[in-house]
């Protein structure tokens, strides 16, 4: 049964924490690199104890082969597959004829076919789920894993003619049908062994299909459909497109079909490789999903991987440990990370830590400020007053809520944070314009133009030469 990340219930856990006893997915597990001879290795950590933690395996990250057929079929199709396997096609169209250069030209082709579908068997095994790269090491570097394929087929020749000419017809067909049965063994067992002797063992490769099970069955089903298609879409279809189009489409296929049995064979193993003995190493384990979470995770900032502990902590309903974590990890330098920021207020709140949510609320605002939070810098601001009836963020800060709260009707409110601003901030460049808003709001809104009239004569008064008092002497006059 598979087992799946205790923080986040959707992810299959990668890992196990057998202190913590918790399951955590790449997104939770802290990743170090080492250092001195193995530098660029890396180890995997609970966030909560710093222990090492253990790989839970393949088994419980991947689905069964049965369940993701589908992904089989679209496996050829990625880039490189397909890149090879149309120009391998459009070759053979162009290049190969009767005679000894067209036999040698299919051989060749056919080689290198094999070569990287035995490639794409050995990544898949080894939990790469990602197609091999089209190089000279992948396509032309040691063809003995061809050679030793085709000794199987070699071995299964002779003893056939030996089964034939000795026990005869009738139980060499018998003998013909075990050894097609067993084929994918042979295969199997030649990749994890590379040795031709133990492929070709009844004993190793009768053991290995027992040791699957009938998963082995379901997968022998799938190889011969997929061995069958090309030879019927040859018969129905291709056969009646011009010469040279049926011989590049019939290679195309024969060559897709070729690709997707190594790759469901390569997966069988994966998946059963705890079965049948074969050795998968976390570092070897590719696919697109945990590759995305794993680049993820090494593009986070510090402040990103501290959110990421801070909330595991707040699913473990520790709030007092996910605030007191946050303020050991920013006691150095203010929180910048306005995620984290707006985490850390909501602790300290809920947590009834009053002095620390005010003292933190001048900093937080000034992040919801410069997002543009209206609703919640408005909230937070509110809050804090409630808290602390001299509270005064920055000047800058009070005049944008001040705004704000003008815009949405809280005039007595507004006035109270431009004169805060006043008061708290004399000297600041923002005066000015907060007693103007704030006699703007006493007669367009409030209705006292008389209240208005007295702090625009003293904006006047106090700020004779400020670029705004021009503006507000026009003003004046307009309220008569």
């Amino acid at each position: 049964m598979k087992r799946f990340c205790h923080y986040h219930p959707t992810q299959p856990a990668h890992w196990y924490c057998d202190t913590c006893n918790r399951l955590l997915c790449p997104q939770c597990v802290e990743v170090r690199d080492m250092q001195g001879y193995h530098q660029g290795e890396k180890l995997h950590f609970c966030p909560h104890c710093n222990r090492q933690v253990q790989w839970l395996g393949v088994g419980n990250i991947i689905d069964p082969f049965w369940k993701r057929m589908y992904r089989f079929f679209l496996y050829p199709l990625g880039t490189r597959p397909l890149v090879l396997m149309v120009v391998l096609s459009i070759i053979t169209a162009l290049a190969v004829r009767p005679g000894i250069i067209g036999l040698v030209t299919q051989i060749l082709i056919w080689g290198v076919t094999f070569k990287y579908a035995y490639a794409i068997l050995q990544y898949t095994a080894s939990g790469n789920l990602i197609a091999p790269e089209l190089n000279a090491k992948t396509l032309f570097e040691n063809f003995s894993p061809v050679a030793k394929q085709v000794g199987i087929y070699v071995a299964f020749f002779f003893a056939g003619a030996f089964v034939l000419s000795h026990l005869g017809l009738l139980v060499s067909s018998l003998f013909l049908v075990a050894a097609t049965l067993f084929l994918p063994a042979m295969i199997i067992l030649l990749v994890t062994t590379e040795s031709l002797i133990q492929a070709i063992n009844p004993m190793m490769f009768v053991t290995l299909a027992y040791r699957i099970g009938w998963g082995y069955l379901l997968m022998y089903f799938f190889c011969s459909l997929l061995g069958a298609a090309p030879a019927l879409l040859g018969q129905h279809l291709i056969q009646h497109l011009p010469p040279i189009l049926q011989l590049f489409l019939f290679t195309l296929i024969k060559i897709y079909y070729t690709f997707i049995s190594y790759h469901l064979m390569g997966y069988v193993i994966l998946q059963y490789h705890e079965d049948i003995g074969y050795r998968v190493d976390f570092d070897d384990f590719k696919d697109e999903e945990t590759d995305s979470l794993q680049a993820a995770q090494d593009t986070d900032t510090p402040e990103g991987r501290l959110l990421r502990r801070v909330n595991q902590l707040i699913k473990d309903g520790d709030h007092k440990g996910a605030s007191a974590l946050i303020e050991n990890e920013t006691a150095q330098s203010a929180i910048t990370d306005p995620v984290l920021s707006e985490r850390y207020y909501t602790l300290l709140k809920i947590t009834g830590a009053t002095d620390k949510m005010v003292a933190h609320g001048s900093n937080h605002l000034a992040h919801l400020v410069q997002s543009g939070s209206k609703d919640a810098a408005v909230d937070v601001y509110r809050e804090c007053l409630a808290a602390q009836p001299d509270f005064a963020p920055g000047a800058a800060t009070l005049f944008k809520v001040g705004s704000w709260l003008n815009e949405s009707g809280n005039d007595q409110a507004a006035i109270g944070a431009f004169n805060r601003l006043t008061q708290t901030y004399p000297q600041d460049p923002l005066v000015p314009k907060s007693y103007f808003r704030a006699a703007q709001i006493f007669n367009e809104r409030l209705m006292k133009p008389e209240k208005a009239k007295t702090i625009l004569k003293g904006l006047i008064k106090k700020f004779p030469d400020h670029d705004i008092t021009p503006f507000v002497e026009r003003y004046l006059t307009d309220l008569g």
